[in-house]
């Protein structure tokens, strides 16, 4: 059963629970107390107790932390203080989360407290999950031990135990791998640490048992050759672990749906009909992956032969899993590091015996790795062998190998240096603009939002009433997500924005509820093609504003255009700066649409008041004016006045690819800036858009006849922008000024 109460969601409530809370409410209408009022106590009360209810089904999403006792650091280290265990960890790239204590059972009934450390491991060490495997990894990186050979036994002869799969597995659980360890010796430490390690694998690569499920049973107590199969719950019918009677499967899902650490894995199976199982040749059942194993094959201290089985839906995953559980504790064998096969038959036929337990081998160049790293370390040849252990499968390519040798040359040894190359660099002209207008827009009442710079065909085509907008978009394929998907077959695909305007009317969608009027605005590139071929499409820095309430609000519109330009410097003169010009788009309401045009040639944008069926398409009840405009375009006529001096040759911030920002001015190709000159003649020029005149003003001076020319042009946000940067070697734009020396 499922309820929402209030902001938490709790899912498989028990009907006791479920019936509490109808009962809570039932004694506060008869005590004519407020409902309500109580039923916020519920809530709060539910919340307070949501991890001992839920508890198994709420995560952290932290990296997998290990508990070890501090004495067995101490039987391979020595006295070691905590300090020194912390930078030991350090160095080899792990952390000590945490120094405390902790009580344990002795195994004779008795609690004893001892010091544990808590370490931080990172989730694709899985041969660092257990004591063993950590120890035994710093041993070797401090060069105390050597890498241990793992071996399979009776490699040349045909295994003694087999484990075939049938058929009925295959859409639920088609994989299983197995291995034996023999003639082990655990003592306490050992068992709970192999205990332990199967947690922690389950919570981690296995994915809380929905990818891998592992099963340890006792050898001894089982019977081989084993099958593993699946029936009806109704037909599976053993007793579980540490259960005191048999259940058959379909009792045992009610049974743990009240546990507090099972209930979290029956949702992988419980709406299956059949459900996975493995039994031995009497047919006693040895488990019921991925819930829980038999009490009858239950492994104990005194446990000296162990089968291990891995049911998973990821045949990777399992050989990871079942490798790193041998090749931890098979040291307990009396012949160490030696593993036992099992041959597993499939369905059709294929016989595939486990562990593989490879070793895989690779080279890798010296100049790379002292190129990747920065070090200067030497051998004998360029090349570098190495050899991976069945432990290591996190070991993918060259860059995990240089990894791990920046790790044994310690990141504390490696000198911090400079690049070679500058790398001097500053906020791009556009956008420290945009920056600036940002601020003057929100100071003028408007909320800046931001929308996704994908969207459907329909919202820039269909429900804008214009269709051959398309012609101008750039379509992606294969989208991901249906938020950017339409129903109908033609809108399968979604596009690159080529308008700002329909991702602000969604947003006014969504929030139409809000207090009015709505005011919003956003600067955002948008993507347009730069021809019919649909290559090299362009980004364009546009502007977008929308006012949303009881009425029009054109005139507010209309306002902060002329704010938008006054803030730029550029005329109101239709001849020297924008005005706007009646026009007819469809999807503005007739005559109350206008183009924005610049020096009465080019149209730079368009504001109105939205027509009433792009209202409709939109769920927008109430009447809305818009304004959208090339951002980029008011700026174009810098470099326009820069080209017609003869300074620069005729360019344009607009063309620029798409994803790129705007490219500098500098006719040279230069994008880093150059070492400042001393300066002996000075040519000043201030040119003002606004005025449309420009005035000269000439400085001469003379030192050591040192003869240089400098031609400072101050540009448009002189109000805004003060920043001055100077530049050698060719002419160069910085957000201010232009710079001739």
């Amino acid at each position: 059963m499922k309820m929402t109460i209030g902001f938490l969601h709790l899912t498989d409530l028990s009907n006791s629970t479920v019936k509490f809370l109808i009962y809570f409410n039932i004694i506060a209408t008869l005590l004519y107390v407020s409902a309500e009022s109580l039923f916020v106590f519920c809530i709060l009360f539910i919340r307070r107790a949501v991890v001992v209810i839920l508890k198994g089904t709420v995560s952290k999403s932290t990296m997998p932390t290990i508990t070890i006792k501090r004495r067995l650091f101490k039987d391979y280290f020595g006295d070691i203080k905590d300090e020194e265990l912390d930078q030991l960890l350090f160095r080899f790239g792990l952390e000590l989360d945490e120094v405390t204590t902790e009580v344990f059972s002795d195994g004779s009934g008795k609690n004893v407290e001892e010091v544990v450390l808590k370490i931080e491991i990172p989730a694709n060490r899985c041969d660092l999950l257990c004591w063993e495997g950590l120890i035994r990894a710093l041993l070797i990186f401090y060069k105390s031990c050597e890498q241990p050979k793992y071996m399979i036994a009776s490699s040349k002869m045909k295994p003694t135990i087999q484990l075939k799969v049938t058929k009925e597995v295959e859409t639920i659980r088609p994989y299983v791998v197995a291995a034996v360890l023999r003639n082990v010796t655990f003592n306490r430490d050992a068992y709970d640490s192999f205990i332990a390690l199967q947690e922690k694998l389950h919570q981690n690569i296995c994915r809380k048992r929905q990818l891998v499920a592992i099963g340890t049973h006792d050898l001894d107590k089982v019977k081989g050759p084993f099958v593993y199969s699946a029936k009806s719950p109704q037909e599976i019918c053993f007793k579980p672990l540490n259960e005191k009677e048999k259940f058959t499967a379909a009792q045992l899902m009610t049974h743990y749906s009240k546990d507090n650490h099972l209930r979290q894995y029956l949702h992988i199976i419980e709406h299956s009909p059949l459900f996975p199982y493995i039994c031995d040749s009497e047919g006693a059942v040895l488990s019921m992956p991925p819930i829980i194993n038999s009490d009858q094959s239950k492994i104990t201290l005194q446990t000296k032969n162990i089968l291990i089985e891995c049911t998973a839906v990821d045949l990777h995953r399992a050989q990871i899993v079942l490798d790193t559980i041998v090749c931890m504790f098979s040291v307990y064998c009396d012949q160490p590091y030696q593993i036992d096969p099992v041959e597993v038959i499939t369905p059709g036929g294929i016989r595939q015996t486990y562990p593989i337990l490879s070793c895989r081998t690779g080279s890798v160049s010296t100049s790379k790795v002292n190129r990747t790293i920065g070090i200067a370390l030497v051998g004998s040849e360029d090349m570098v062998l190495y050899r991976i252990p069945p432990t290591r499968h996190d070991i993918l390519h060259e860059c995990d190998i240089i990894e791990d040798v920046a790790i044994a040359y310690g990141y504390n040894n490696i000198k911090k240096e400079l690049p070679p190359a500058a790398a001097i660099s500053d906020q791009l002209y556009l956008n420290k603009i945009t920056e600036a207008m940002r601020k003057e827009i929100a100071c003028a009442g408007f909320t800046e939002i931001l929308t996704f710079s994908l969207c459907s065909r329909a919202d820039v085509s269909m429900k804008l009433n214009q269709p051959e907008e398309l012609n101008r978009a750039v379509e992606i394929a294969n989208p991901k997500t249906l938020e950017f998907q339409a129903s109908c077959f033609m809108f399968m695909h979604f596009i690159a924005r080529t308008l700002l305007l329909p991702g602000i009317l969604k947003t006014l969608a969504h929030n139409k509820d809000k207090a009015l009027p709505l005011k919003l605005f956003e600067i955002q590139d948008v993507v347009e093609r730069n021809d019919n071929s649909g290559k090299d499409p362009v980004n364009r820095r546009h502007f977008c504003a929308v006012y949303y309430g009881k009425t029009s609000g054109f005139e507010t519109i209309h306002g902060l255009l002329d704010h938008f330009m006054r803030l730029l410097e550029v005329s109101s003169n239709p001849a020297l700066g924008y005005c706007i010009k009646e026009d007819l788009l469809p999807f503005y309401f007739p005559g109350r649409c206008a183009s924005i045009m610049l020096r009465g040639e080019k149209k730079i944008g368009h504001m109105g008041i939205l027509h009433p069926s792009v209202c409709r398409a939109f769920d927008l009840n109430l009447v809305c004016s818009c304004l959208e405009l090339c951002f980029e375009d008011p700026l174009s006529r810098v470099g326009s006045f820069v080209a017609s001096t003869g300074l620069l040759p005729r360019s344009s911030l607009s063309d620029r690819p798409a994803g790129s920002s705007p490219r500098p001015y500098c006719p040279s190709g230069c994008y880093r800036p150059c070492r400042p000159v001393s300066l002996v003649h000075a040519l000043s020029v201030t040119f003002s858009h606004s005025e449309g005149r420009a005035r000269v003003q000439y400085l001469l001076a003379n030192n050591n006849n040192d003869h240089h020319l400098t031609l400072y042009v101050n540009l448009i946000m002189t109000n805004i922008l003060q920043r001055k940067t100077r530049y050698n070697g060719g002419i160069f734009v910085s957000k201010v000024q232009f710079y001739f020396t």
